[in-house]
């Protein structure tokens, strides 16, 4: 339960704290007192949108702060918006993104703020709220979790099926280029080695003449570099019994001599070998041509062109495997296709017997609220558009169908839609109807409403009181209310003023003892003028509703 609540520099409230306790705590006072802040308060500590325009006046940031108490967990959660922006939240004083908060506070905290009564009005609420009380959540969750793999296994395959369109109506031209392509025997790094071969034959001559040339100076013309060293060599061999260094110098003379020598022999060999060729020159000539003239229609380089050739030939692949590459994928959403069907179905079943449930609860709720003849069912429908279709029938984010909450007020009115039949009244107490109905199996141990009372008065009021009061006695409830009939069933009442200190107005939160409760109840009652009347009737309702508890 929801502890002590404090607020700093929050809208009119400059420094707040609440201790509410077990029960019912009720806040009360006059219109324009400052109770929507407490809810606004608290929506933003619970993981609200913050804004600066929320920060008192004059304050650089704003502060809300609750601690809890969840069966012997301790849990504190707090909340500061700055108007520079820099905006913080933290669980048990660390620092945690804003959503952590509100899952938190979720866990925490059945909030009903004042318009949140409005989803009554929106079917597309119902089914959700059929499924929290029928358990199905989880089961809802795993559904959803093969719905997204199915719509991605048929994106993929309809990703398939676009590109054998594609291919099959390029498929002559695709074919020719692969021909082509093939036909051609591009090698990887082969532009470069026959550039590197033309410049050899084209100038074949000129590098023979240079290598005949090498090897004469080298070894076989007269007066040759080998002769003339290996002269020079003997006369340092006659000596090396002289200079044991000169002995090394010589050994070192005769494998430069060996070196030259095959310097040399390579020389011929390779001068004798070259010998230009028209024909291998044209040769080389053409092939490059035809690699210039691919790469101009297929790409840059030969390695682009082999890529080419290999998207080609994959394309093509596709086409000649379509038809079992297509009957795996169509196994495969079959599969989950069959799978998101049963889970649908399962659904509906536990479905039909939880509205049975609901509208039976309610129901009876409905009659302790002042309503003994109304009827609530929800119809169950097949959905007429859904996510993706199965079996002639479409499935949606919450299965196979949609549900809608329908209500015969009174007897012999047949069941309409609620949002089309429901008054201001009749809303608020289906509202608390399903919320008490709904409290007894959710698992937040504080439940909030804010002016749940709207549009009703008397004896139903009396009523709505009593209920609060019954379901405070299993979890915490805080209750905003301008109804005396409500407020005197408090465990807990505080009120809520406005007054002005130094020419700032600012609203303070007030915790009310016995003898006080009987003048905000009087208050409730009479308006500005409190008789002795008024106190009266008030002591005398506070009376009956301690003996009623």
């Amino acid at each position: 339960m929801l502890v002590t609540f404090q607020i700093r520099n929050f809208a009119l409230i400059e420094n707040a704290t609440i201790e509410f306790g077990e029960g019912l705590n009720v806040l009360s006072g006059e219109t324009g007192a400052g109770k929507s802040i407490i809810i606004q308060a608290l929506e933003l500590l619970l993981g609200g949108r913050g804004s600066s325009e929320l920060i008192r006046q004059g304050e650089e940031e704003a502060e809300v702060i609750g601690f809890f108490q969840r069966k012997d967990e301790e849990l504190s959660l707090r909340r500061i918006i700055a108007r520079t922006g820099k905006n913080r939240a933290y669980l048990n004083e660390r620092p945690v993104p804003v959503a952590t908060l509100e899952e938190a506070g979720d866990q925490a905290v059945d909030l009903a703020s004042q318009h949140e009564h409005q989803i009554l009005l929106h079917p597309e609420r119902h089914l959700p709220l059929l499924d929290e009380f029928a358990a199905l959540n989880s089961r809802v969750q795993a559904y959803q979790g093969f719905l997204e793999e199915y719509r991605t296994a048929l994106r993929g395959r309809e990703d398939l099926a676009a590109r054998e369109r594609e291919a099959r109506e390029k498929e002559e031209f695709l074919r020719y280029q692969l021909k082509e392509l093939q036909e051609a025997r591009i090698q990887e790094g082969e532009e470069e080695r026959l550039q590197e071969e033309r410049e050899v034959v084209r100038y074949a001559v000129r590098l023979g003449e240079i290598c005949l040339k090498g090897e004469e100076l080298l070894d076989s013309g007269e007066d040759s570099v080998t002769e003339r060293i290996g002269r020079f060599s003997r006369e340092m061999q006659s000596m090396t019994a002289v200079d044991p260094e000169l002995s090394r110098l010589q050994q070192r003379l005769e494998e430069a001599l060996c070196q030259i020598q095959e310097a040399a022999q390579g020389m011929r060999s390779h001068g004798e070998g070259l010998s230009f060729d028209p024909g291998r020159l044209q040769e080389i000539e053409d092939r490059l041509a035809l690699v210039s003239r691919l790469k101009k229609k297929y790409g840059g380089s030969t390695e682009a062109l082999l890529q080419r050739e290999r998207e080609i030939s994959e394309g093509l692949g596709l086409l000649d495997n379509f038809e079992g590459e297509v009957r795996k994928r169509d196994e495969e959403l079959s599969r989950l296709g069959s799978r998101l069907w049963d889970l649908a179905r399962e659904f509906s079943e536990s479905r039909k017997g939880a509205a049975a449930r609901l509208s039976r609860d309610i129901e009876r709720e409905l009659k302790d609220l002042g309503m003994p003849a109304a009827k609530f069912s929800v119809s169950l429908n097949p959905l007429s558009q859904g996510s993706v279709s199965f079996k002639d029938r479409w499935l949606g984010e919450r299965g196979m169908e949609e549900g809608e909450f329908l209500i015969s007020p009174n007897p012999g009115e047949g069941m309409r839609p609620l949002a089309k039949i429901a008054s201001g009244g009749e809303l608020s107490r289906i509202f608390l109807a399903v919320k008490k109905v709904l409290g007894e199996i959710r698992a937040a141990t504080t439940c909030v409403f804010d002016e749940v009372d709207a549009g009703i008065g008397g004896g139903i009021a009396e009523v709505m009181g009593k209920k609060l009061s019954l379901l405070a006695q299993k979890r915490q409830v805080i209750c905003i209310t301008h109804l005396p009939q409500i407020a005197c069933y408090a465990d807990h009442h505080f009120v809520i003023q406005k007054r002005v200190e130094r020419g700032r107005t600012q609203a303070e939160v007030q915790r009310l003892r016995r003898e006080e409760r009987e003048g905000e109840i009087a208050r409730m009652l009479a308006g500005v003028k409190v008789t002795d009347q008024a106190i009266a009737h008030a002591r005398e309702m506070l009376r009956n509703a301690a003996g009623r508890q």
